[in-house]
């Protein structure tokens, strides 16, 4: 049973499912701190985001296993089992419609509960889900891959769960999004930069294919102060809480993210570069889950 477990954990890239969880508890929180909330649907919503994120990295994995691009995947945090021979293609494809079932089942809840307002948003991340990788769409194939994460992991999310959770649209979500958003597309760019030569083979057109390997660094750079200057325009607005700024004490990560990618050309430094940069988006929204958290106390 051990076996089973860790084997699996591995094949579904447990630890990277925080990049879902916790934008998911961000917008929960946001909910939270505008006035009541349902318990059930906060708890159906974050099990529909993480289960059908969950789903999207085992059609990820399925798809690139069969087109043999496995890039780093060897050297990755989960040790795909796929790769080792532990688990098989058809037992991946279980795993996908196991994970789709448990999603569609909470989104179904939620659609039931909530109505109309959600639809929209939740045929948009099933799209996502669905084509990122596999055919005939293949949205990373296309050059669409990190515009995809930045949507699926930021407002689709954030806002997402907000709109559930209230029954309305508000500018402070869609202003907080933009930090897991641009972060989680971080943690892409940086794969897709040391994947550069696997993705040229495998013709996959990522945006560091289309325009450079140092483009991609630059986007990283770009995007996180711009994540930044939204937080701080959304205060001084008045928009979002002053103690949405306590995210700005990971500037020195997202600067160390940007510095160790910039290293591409040493595929050593693949592991810190990944490694800074999932825990700039982790420890981000966990400093935004703490402000909302403040406001919601006091």
């Amino acid at each position: 049973m051990k076996d089973w477990f860790v084997t699996w954990f591995k094949a579904a890239r447990a630890p990277f499912l925080v990049v879902s969880l916790l934008p998911a508890l961000v917008g929960g929180i946001i909910a939270a701190a505008a006035g009541p909330i349902s318990t059930g649907i906060f708890i159906a919503c974050v099990i529909g985001v993480v289960m059908a994120h969950s789903a999207a990295d085992f059609i990820d994995d399925y798809f690139d296993f069969k087109k043999g691009n496995l890039g780093n995947k060897e050297e990755q945090f989960h040790d795909s089992p796929l790769i080792s021979g532990k688990v098989t293609l058809n037992q991946v494809l279980a795993a996908t419609l196991i994970c789709l079932a448990i999603a569609l089942a909470a989104g179904l809840y939620v659609f039931v509960t909530v109505g109309m307002p959600i639809v929209w948003m939740a045929v948009i991340g099933a799209f996502i889900v669905f084509f990122y990788t596999s055919p005939p769409v293949m949205l990373n194939y296309r050059g669409l891959g990190e515009t995809a994460i930045f949507l699926a992991f930021g407002p689709m999310i954030v806002i997402g769960v907000y709109v559930a959770l209230t029954g309305r649209f508000s500018w402070e979500p869609l202003l907080v999004s933009l930090v897991p958003g641009v972060f989680t597309m971080g943690v892409v760019l940086v794969s897709n930069t040391f994947d550069y030569f696997d993705d040229i083979k495998s013709e996959k057109k990522t945006f560091a294919v289309r325009f450079g390997q140092s483009a991609a660094v630059r986007l990283m750079a770009a995007g996180s102060i711009i994540a930044y200057l939204a937080v701080i325009a959304g205060v001084i607005l008045k928009i979002v809480p002053v103690w949405a700024l306590l995210v700005l004490l990971t500037i020195p990560m997202a600067y160390d993210s940007v510095r160790f990618t910039v290293g591409f050309a040493d595929a050593g430094r693949y592991k810190a570069a990944m490694t800074k940069a999932i825990t700039l988006s982790s420890v981000a929204c966990v400093l935004l889950l703490v402000a909302y958290g403040v406001v919601i106390i006091f």
